[in-house]
């Protein structure tokens, strides 16, 4: 798909939404609305990390929209459930990052099976050790593990999982050598007793 036509569907679905809840009376605000007027407040982490997943909330365009729009009555307008599920992923992100936005903790997704798991037991290491001195890097790390478990949960968006978790190497990866925990210089030893004898008279 060209990037005109792209953005094509993109307008021709806020149109929808907004024809539609035009007809319902009344315009339902979601998230990815609100993010418009949020002052992210807080920590230098935190702050960043609203950064990042509004980034990832407005990169699907108008079709966040979708999710929360009431339509008629009757059901005459809708739009596909796969837009339903998109707008429903880029409404998650904006959550996320209007949590962030008020200062307050933003856990990272759960993993689903022992790879995710591990996966994630890595970053909550290098976010404890990192997020206080390496903000920007350790949120893009938290964002780059969100993007991959959280895409993942829509089929159409299983490639752009997939580069969320090559984002997510190369990020935690960074995060980790940042973050290292210093190196424990070893005791060292006294030295062996070398006092020689006094000599004789």
């Amino acid at each position: 798909m060209t990037r005109s036509s792209f953005a094509s569907r993109i307008t021709a679905l806020g149109g929808i939404a907004l024809a539609a809840a035009l007809l319902s009376g009344c315009v339902n605000n979601t998230a990815l609305d609100d993010l418009h007027d949020a002052k992210p407040t807080g920590s230098p982490f935190s702050q960043a990390l609203f950064k990042d997943y509004a980034a990832l909330a407005r990169s699907f365009g108008e079709v966040g929209a979708a999710a929360g729009v009431a339509f008629d009555g009757e059901g005459s307008m809708e739009l596909t459930s796969m837009d339903s599920k998109i707008g429903a992923l880029a409404n998650a992100y904006a959550e996320k990052a209007l949590i962030a936005a008020r200062g307050s903790m933003v856990e990272p997704e759960t993993g689903v099976d022992i790879v995710t798991h591990k996966e994630r037991d890595r970053l909550i290491r290098a976010l404890d050790r990192g997020k206080e001195t390496f903000p920007v890097d350790s949120a893009r790390a938290q964002a780059d593990f969100d993007c991959w478990m959280m895409n993942a949960t829509v089929d159409a968006m299983a490639k752009a999982s997939a580069r969320c978790h090559a984002s997510l190497e190369a990020s935690l990866t960074k995060l980790e050598g940042e973050a290292k925990p210093a190196a424990v210089a070893p005791l060292s030893t006294p030295p062996a007793n070398s006092e020689q004898p006094a000599a004789q008279p």
